[in-house]
């Protein structure tokens, strides 16, 4: 939960997953089957969202982000995801992509359980992605089961650090017409893994950053949480588009449930925001849904 702006705002204020939520609610309106194979937009969302997960605390963010959308035949930019290489298999039911997805930075002294420790830097996880598609892909109605498999980095735009790898399955869905109208629903649920020192970015705390009321902790690898998420969009027309979601986070059974930075055992998250393109190509492609 809707990771955050184009993609990057996907991923945090239609909270969660990434490329089925950026789709079904993101998708250019058409009659014609049709989209702009260069399109122009500029996003302007906010939201609240919690500073990580199981934290006590979140932050209220607000941006707006222009982006440029390229829709090849295999490559698409801006398009379900910053960078997105496709390839479909078994009749379009089974499909691979690459995509990126992020989540905001938090200044340490703006969060209780953190402060005196190093800031969380903005976070974007890159990596492949398998769907099953239940329903045909040109059904108004879809149903997905996702695995996603990324690699996280942090910076500050002055450097990147590695900091280890998520895992995510997913079941989602979506209508894009929901009671036949021109509103579009998405809803999704999933548990989230991490390994490689993840899991420690998030709840390990050093000996030099101990105190009376925060041991030092080495994090352990294994089950973060799990994320449901709820969207809704309505395309305006085919320039204009208005949105809005929300996710519940559920940590109860996390593998770093003891960590002194664990702080709450449910995160919620609502986000809303428009999305106008201002300038759309001549040249059109077939939708890909």
């Amino acid at each position: 939960m809707i990771r955050r702006l184009a993609a990057l705002a996907a991923a945090l204020f239609t909270l969660s997953g990434p490329a089925a939520a950026q789709s079904a609610l993101f998708g250019t309106e058409t009659t014609d089957e049709t989209a702009p194979l260069w399109e122009a937009s500029i996003l302007a969302a906010g939201g609240y969202v919690a500073h990580y997960p199981a934290a006590s605390e979140g932050q209220f963010k607000a941006l707006p982000v222009p982006f440029l959308i390229y829709r090849g035949d295999n490559l698409r930019i801006g398009d379900n995801g910053f960078i997105r290489a496709r390839q479909e298999m078994a009749g379009g039911r089974f499909e691979l992509d690459i995509g990126l997805d992020g989540s905001f930075d938090v200044d340490s002294k703006d969060n209780k359980a953190r402060q005196g420790m190093p800031d969380l830097d903005l976070l974007i996880e890159a990596g492949p992605k398998a769907t099953w598609h239940f329903m045909p892909k040109h059904d108004d109605v879809q149903i997905d089961l996702g695995v996603e498999v990324r690699a996280v980095i942090a910076t500050r735009f002055v450097g990147f650090d590695y900091e280890g790898i998520s895992v995510n399955p997913e079941l989602s869905w979506f209508d894009r017409s929901l009671g036949g109208t021109k509103l579009r629903g998405y809803a999704a649920i999933g548990p989230v893994f991490g390994f490689d020192g993840v899991n420690d970015y998030f709840y390990g705390v050093e000996a030099a950053y101990a105190t009376a009321s925060r041991p030092a902790y080495k994090a352990d690898n294994g089950y973060i949480g799990t994320k449901s998420t709820l969207g809704l969009a309505y395309p305006v027309n085919d320039r204009l588009l208005v949105f809005g979601a929300a996710q519940v986070g559920y940590y109860g059974g996390s593998a770093n449930e003891d960590s002194p930075l664990f702080r709450d055992k449910t995160n919620y998250s609502v986000g809303m925001g428009v999305r106008w393109s201002f300038w759309q190509s001549d040249a059109r492609v077939p939708v890909v849904r």
